[in-house]
């Protein structure tokens, strides 16, 4: 995939994409009242807010895919209602999943990017 910085192989996206699920999902294991007691060192606002960060910066090294711009409302929303008092987890696992569902439609190549 051309990039504005050179270009990244196709195994090289499918790793990025690969560890931003796993990111995306292990804030799921942060605020699942099953597992949440196990990561209590862990600043839930805080991931949300790295993995905003991170996103926004794959968001010009990959193109612009509009992918991203879901991916982030979605984790957004979700930050939000995590923080409700009224904090409803099967609402907030949604959200979190779809962004992950998200991820595994960003293009690879430039072939797919066309």
């Amino acid at each position: 995939m051309k990039t504005r910085y050179g270009n990244f192989t196709t195994n090289q996206i499918k790793e990025v994409k690969k560890s931003l699920r796993s990111s995306i999902f292990f804030v799921l294991l942060c605020i699942d009242p099953a597992t949440a007691h196990e990561h209590s060192e862990i600043d839930v606002n805080k991931l949300f807010d790295n993995l905003l960060y991170k996103i926004d910066g794959l968001n010009e090294l990959l193109m612009y895919q509009h992918e991203l711009v879901d991916i982030m409302s979605l984790l957004q929303e979700a930050k939000v209602q995590y923080n409700n008092e009224n904090f409803d987890f099967g609402v907030c696992r949604k959200l979190i999943l779809d962004a992950g569902s998200e991820v595994l439609k960003l293009k690879e190549g430039d072939e797919e990017a066309l």
